[in-house]
C-alpha cells in the first residue's frame, strides 16, 4: 500500500484500503450527502472526490442535495450564528491549491450564500476556518465547499452537508464578531467550469468577481477568470434574520507583510513524521483580509502516516477551543468521559468526554473520538483493517497489504 497523508477530522480512516475511487480531495467534516463519513448515509458515492460534470448537469452538490428532509439527510453538525468552525478536506491531489468558498444555502440548494472566500492555498492546508454571519437565519441548511483547482483539468468540487444553523451550539465557544454586513447582502457562490460560459485559467488561484466581506488571501499566483463571469449577485435573502444589523461596521485591514500566526502542531507520541502546516503567505493588499481579532478555534485534526510495514499512527493537532461534534450522539452505552491514554476501553463511549482529542478503539474494529467535549458517534474501521483496543492520545492501526493502487 503506497504511503501517504493528510488525513483530519474525526474519520481517520476514509483514505484507508480499497475504498477510494479516485484521490482528488473531498470534504469529510462537516461529514456531506452520501458520503463514508456520514452515519445517516444509506446510497454511499465512492467517488466523493471527483468533480462535477463539466456541463453542469449535476450541479448543485452532485445532485445528493436531494437528500435533505429525509432519514439519510439528516444533519450532521450543528453552527450558532457568530461563532467560527472550520471544514476539513482530505484525499491525495489538492492539484497545487487553488481557491474555495464556504456557502449557506436555505432554500433546498437552489441559491448559495458565500460565507467564506479562500484565495489561493485551498485545500494544501488540512482544515480551513469561517465564520457563520451572526445574522444567519437558525434551521436546517446546507453547508458546501467549492473549489476550484489552481493546476489540471478546468473543474469545479462541490460536497455539501446537511446542518443545523442553531443558537445552542455557541455554548462553551468564544463567538467572533464579524463586520456588520446582512446575509441578504453576501454574494452567491462563483461558478465556473460547468459549461456556464466562465472558465477559470489554468495555473493559478481564481481571484473571485466577488469574495463577500470574509476572505482569506493566502497569495501565490492569482488570475481572474476568463468568460462571462460577472459578479454574483446578492441572493439567499431567505437566510439572513428578519432583524438584521442596519448598521455597516469597516472591515478591519492589515499590512501586506503581516501574516497570522501559524497553528502549533504536537508530534507524533510514535515518532512517525507528521507533515508541516505551513502559515497563509502574506496578505493582498488588493482583496479585503479577514479580522485579526478572530479567537483560534481549530478543531482536532489528525495527520495519518501509512508506511510499507502497514502499521498506521496519528498524531492530535491542538487547538484551544474545538469546534462543536455533530449534534447526533452514538447510542451504544459507555462511560461518557475522556479517559487518560492507553487506557483499556470495554466499548463505546457516548456523552461528554474531558480528554479532548483522545481515541478510543473499540474491540478493533471501529473507533471513535473525543472532539469538542463530546464522544463522536462509532465509526466502522476500513475493511482489512484493526487498531488497538483501549483510550489513547493516538489511533494505533495495522492492516494487510494491499494491490490496490490509487492515482491522482
Amino acid at each position: 500500500m503506497r504511503s501517504f497523508t493528510s488525513l483530519t477530522g474525526l474519520v481517520a480512516t476514509l483514505l484507508v484500503g480499497g475504498q477510494l475511487a479516485a484521490a482528488h480531495m473531498e470534504m469529510i467534516y462537516p461529514p456531506p450527502f452520501r458520503s463514508k463519513a456520514n452515519q445517516y448515509a444509506t446510497n454511499v458515492d465512492f467517488s466523493m472526490t471527483s468533480p462535477l460534470s463539466n456541463d453542469g448537469s449535476n450541479y448543485p452538490c452532485k445532485g445528493y442535495h436531494v437528500d435533505l428532509g429525509t432519514p439519510a439527510g439528516k444533519p450532521t453538525a450543528e453552527f450558532a450564528p457568530g461563532g467560527t468552525y472550520n471544514f476539513t478536506i482530505a484525499g491525495g491531489a489538492a492539484h497545487n491549491g487553488g481557491s474555495c468558498q464556504a456557502a449557506l444555502s436555505y432554500d433546498g440548494g437552489k441559491t448559495f450564500t458565500v460565507i467564506e472566500s479562500i484565495i489561493g492555498d485551498c485545500p494544501l492546508r488540512p482544515s480551513f476556518d469561517f465564520t457563520v454571519p451572526s445574522d444567519a437565519q437558525t434551521g436546517t441548511a446546507i453547508f458546501s465547499w467549492t473549489w476550484f483547482n489552481a493546476v489540471g483539468n478546468r473543474e469545479l468540487y462541490q460536497n455539501c452537508a446537511a446542518v443545523t444553523i442553531g443558537s445552542g451550539a455557541v455554548a462553551n465557544r468564544q463567538v467572533n464578531q464579524r463586520a456588520a454586513v446582512a446575509f441578504s447582502s453576501r454574494p452567491q457562490i462563483f461558478k465556473a467550469n460547468i459549461g456556464n460560459g466562465c472558465t477559470t485559467l489554468e495555473g493559478s488561484s481564481v481571484i473571485f468577481p466577488d469574495a463577500g466581506p470574509d476572505v482569506q488571501n493566502n497569495g501565490g499566483t492569482q488570475q481572474p477568470p476568463s468568460g462571462s463571469c460577472g459578479a454574483a449577485a446578492p441572493g439567499g435573502g431567505s437566510g439572513g434574520a428578519p432583524d438584521a444589523p442596519t448598521t455597516t461596521a469597516a472591515i478591519p485591514t492589515v499590512p501586506a507583510t503581516t501574516a497570522p500566526a501559524a497553528p502549533t502542531v504536537e508530534p507524533p507520541k510514535t515518532g512517525n513524521p507528521v507533515p508541516t502546516v505551513e502559515p497563509p503567505k502574506p496578505t493582498n493588499p488588493g482583496i479585503p483580509p479577514r479580522p485579526t481579532s478572530q479567537p483560534t478555534t481549530a478543531p482536532g485534526g489528525v495527520f495519518l502516516t501509512i508506511s510499507e510495514a502497514t502499521t498506521f499512527s496519528t498524531a492530535t493537532k491542538t487547538a484551544s477551543v474545538a469546534p462543536p461534534a455533530p449534534t447526533t450522539t452514538n447510542p451504544a452505552p459507555g462511560s461518557g468521559s475522556g479517559s487518560s491514554p492507553s487506557t483499556p476501553s470495554a466499548g463505546a463511549n457516548s456523552g461528554p468526554c474531558t480528554n479532548e482529542g483522545a481515541w478510543n478503539c473499540i474491540n478493533g474494529t471501529s473507533f471513535q473520538r473525543c472532539a469538542s467535549g463530546q464522544w463522536s458517534p462509532v465509526i466502522p474501521m476500513a475493511p482489512g483493517t484493526t487498531c488497538t483496543p483501549g483510550t489513547s492520545d493516538s489511533l494505533n492501526m495495522s492492516g494487510r497489504r494491499s494491490a490496490r493502487r490509487f492515482s491522482a
